[in-house]
């Protein structure tokens, strides 16, 4: 165990404290900087954790979430949406539970900061559960606790039997491994109410990030450069599902300077006759076949090959590139590039999620150049912003 010595304490919260006074008055007008006070407030915590306490808190990890389930599906959160404080009787009388149960698990909520505590057996409400009031959120949850949880518990057990390998296939691996043979596709099409969690829950999540225009400049770098012909394609959204993203896109007119394709399988396509008003085509497509439409200006794939093992994306990418003009097509991806060392949390948990769900992955900057020059691309540029979170990666086509 590494000594901290008081001495040693007071000069990392003298220097928290520097950095926190060079942070704006809104400190998410800075999300490096606020990532950083973050990373070096954790560091501290961790200098004055016992070795005993970690293990602690490995053990009990699971239970916060497990609280805040029950909480959740027990509409106690409802009962302290309106910012008054409630005591355990009273979220008892409003919900049916029973009033000792509601303080043990508020116990935890408290211990935790899921609730605050506003005296004995009296509670009131946080940002974070107001924000669990909100019901994509709360599909979130949903989803990481009942779907991707029977997986997580599943996946040391599973990576042991199978040789501490890397999953390659989803129809084996250890979400089917843990759901009865069924890989996560099979599950929501078996259960279509799971499917319903999963896509409310997505749907809120993305709507809570910026959109791969906000982090590209679409404008210069396709938009501008783009034939003017009739027919001519200016993006391909492959896999772009029911068009959110393309939606965005083209609510700029400056942007409507070609055709603006949206493909996906036919069950996960948009409304047809919703997009068209928007000048946006819809096309039944598998990416896992050759693309039909050749020689566009940008084909955009967002968040579907981090669903996939390399093997799978040189399949969906060649496709791809067979049909793009050498010198003329870029390929955009819109995903995750965790950086070499100092991974978020955030990218590290989505990565091992993704592993467990579909024997997908997120990768960092090396793993994107090597799977691309694979099959013949070369990375032009990665544009980031909120530590790699949020990327997009502009390939072209090697000479």
């Amino acid at each position: 165990m590494t000594s901290t010595t008081r001495e040693k304490l007071l000069q990392s919260i003298r220097t928290l404290l520097a950095n926190a006074e060079n942070l704006p008055a809104n400190i998410f007008d800075d999300q490096a900087g606020r990532r950083s006070i973050l990373r070096e407030i954790t560091s501290l915590k961790n200098a004055i954790t016992t070795p005993f306490e970690g293990v602690g808190e490995l053990c009990f990890q699971p239970h916060r979430s497990a609280a805040a389930k029950i909480a959740l599906e027990g509409k106690w959160f409802e009962v302290l949406a309106d910012g008054r404080p409630k005591t355990a009787q009273d979220i008892a009388s409003a919900t049916g539970a029973e009033p000792l149960l509601v303080a043990r698990i508020m116990m935890v909520l408290t211990a935790t900061h899921v609730v605050e505590e506003r005296g004995p057996q009296t509670y009131g409400a946080t940002p974070l559960t107001q924000i669990l009031l909100d019901p994509g959120w709360a599909d979130g949850l949903r989803h990481f606790f009942d779907h991707c949880g029977p997986s997580m518990i599943n996946l040391p057990g599973y990576l042991h039997r199978n040789g501490y390998k890397v999953p390659q296939d989803v129809k084996t691996g250890p979400f089917a491994d843990a759901w009865g043979g069924r890989h996560t596709w099979a599950l929501y099409e078996d259960e279509p109410e799971r499917g319903k969690v999963f896509n409310s829950g997505m749907t809120r999540w993305k709507q809570n990030n910026r959109t791969w225009t906000d982090t590209y400049p679409a404008m210069s770098r396709i938009c501008e450069n783009v034939e003017k012909s009739k027919d001519a394609v200016l993006l391909v959204d492959v896999g772009g599902g029911r068009g959110h993203i393309s939606e965005d896109f083209v609510k700029d007119p400056a942007r409507r300077t070609g055709r603006v394709i949206v493909q996906d399988l036919p069950a996960a396509l948009g409304d047809a006759d919703s997009l068209s008003k928007q000048g946006i085509e819809t096309m039944a497509y598998d990416f896992f076949t050759p693309q039909p439409v050749k020689g566009a200006k940008a084909y955009l794939i967002r968040r579907v090959l981090h669903d996939w093992p390399d093997r799978a994306c040189r399949e969906i990418l060649s496709n791809t590139a067979a049909a793009m003009r050498q010198g003329y097509s870029k390929l955009l991806i819109d995903e995750l590039v965790l950086p070499d060392t100092n991974v978020p949390p955030q990218g590290a948990f989505l990565d091992l999620s993704m592993m467990a769900l579909e024997t997908g992955t997120e990768r960092t900057s090396g793993q994107w150049h090597d799977l691309l020059a694979s099959v013949g691309f070369r990375i032009e540029k990665i544009w980031s912003t909120n530590a790699g979170l949020e990327s997009v990666i502009e390939a072209e086509l090697k000479s």
